[in-house]
């Protein structure tokens, strides 16, 4: 019979993998290849998941790897950008191609207009040379071509048939304007894809598991896993959660006592820490959940206790520079003040040069 783990044991082998138990020395490369790279829809959202996650992390060091084209940001898992290295660009890419296809036509078809997708595609590689373009001039300029469809469509076809790279100096620290696009092989150069299925799957494991098949593939989107976690059962650990779901491991990874403290992290608006399960009660207690809307009133999440207890936002007015933070459920005072201590740095971090600094812990709001 295998072993039932708590949903806070899970929690604390989730953290312990994803490097949110304590910071840790490591290479920022190595970090982010380890984490199945990081979801980056918003310009900083990189940069806040490496801070809260490594030891002496700094802005320039991630800037810098971007700049000389060792990580680089693209389409991939779940049809939304991340940060990866060059390597895993290309080979999560490949893995994840029919998905992002399969994703363009179920959203896009009926604002295409039955054109043909490879006169679209053919005509829209000619776009793109060695000056980088936006997918809004893209959109534009194929849109001249074939009036009948959308130009958002025509863009979209574009970005989920070629892997385009979002280059310097857009999508770095603090610069908000729209993306620069690159193909990837002009960018980085002829890299062969080297992952397959059942290296994910392993990977997938090592930073987030124990996990169930259907986890994995809200993760990246991949579908009929099963085959894969079958052939790799004997060598894996099998668990059962509080509900029975059958979950998979690394027999050597991390899987903390459930007791094990956890700091509070600050974490950016999308991470892949909670959004890379099907169910993320490690992550997000129910009765959170229910105060919560992930497509409305979400905001970038606070660990406490090692379970996402409250959003945040970051202002700046003049040289004031200021954290707000609400709490989803009722806080103790020790609660708050490590809050307030773990927020202090991180407010720092956000806002480098500000006069002033002031962190605020709201009142629950039953």
């Amino acid at each position: 019979m295998a072993e039932m783990l708590t949903l806070r044991q899970l929690n604390r082998a989730t953290l312990a993998r994803q490097m949110l138990l304590e910071r840790r020395e490591v290479p920022i490369a190595e970090a982010v290849r380890f984490l199945g790279g990081l979801q980056g829809q918003q310009s900083n959202d990189p940069y806040v998941a490496l801070w809260s996650r490594l030891s002496g992390f700094t802005h320039e060091a991630l800037t810098e790897l971007i700049v000389e084209r060792t990580l680089a940001r693209a389409t991939t898992m779940r049809g939304t950008l991340h940060l990866h290295t060059a390597e895993d660009l290309v080979g999560f890419r490949a893995l994840v191609q029919d998905y992002l296809m399969g994703s363009w036509r179920s959203g896009f078809r009926g604002r295409f207009a039955g054109q043909d997708e490879t006169a679209v595609h053919r005509a829209g590689l000619k776009l793109f040379g060695k000056k980088p373009v936006t997918i809004g001039a893209v959109g534009k300029a194929l849109h001249e071509k074939f009036p009948a469809a959308e130009p958002l469509a025509l863009a979209m076809l574009m970005q989920m048939r070629e892997t385009l790279v979002q280059v310097p100096p857009t999508r770095i620290w603090g610069n908000g304007s729209a993306p620069l696009l690159v193909r990837a092989a002009d960018w980085l150069g002829p890299i062969e894809p080297q992952l397959s299925r059942t290296d994910l799957v392993r990977r997938y494991l090592g930073a987030f598991g124990p996990a169930s098949i259907n986890d994995m593939q809200v993760w990246c989107r991949l579908t009929k896993l099963s085959a894969e976690f079958k052939a790799l059962e004997p060598e894996l650990a099998v668990f059962e959660d509080e509900s029975g779901r059958t979950l998979y491991d690394l027999p050597a990874a991390p899987r903390p006592d459930g007791d094990v403290p956890a700091p509070v992290r600050f974490l950016p608006f999308y991470d892949n820490v909670y959004l890379g399960y099907d169910d993320r009660r490690r992550m997000l207690r129910p009765s959170d959940a229910e105060r919560i809307n992930m497509f409305a009133n979400f905001k970038p999440p606070v660990l406490v206790d090692g379970t996402i207890a409250a959003g945040y936002k970051v202002m700046r007015k003049k040289g004031a520079a200021r954290l707000a933070i609400e709490p989803y459920h009722r806080l103790t005072k020790k609660q708050v003040r490590e809050i307030e201590a773990e927020g202090e740095g991180f407010l720092r971090f956000m806002e480098e040069g500000a006069e002033s600094y002031a962190v605020e812990v709201e009142a629950f709001a039953a």
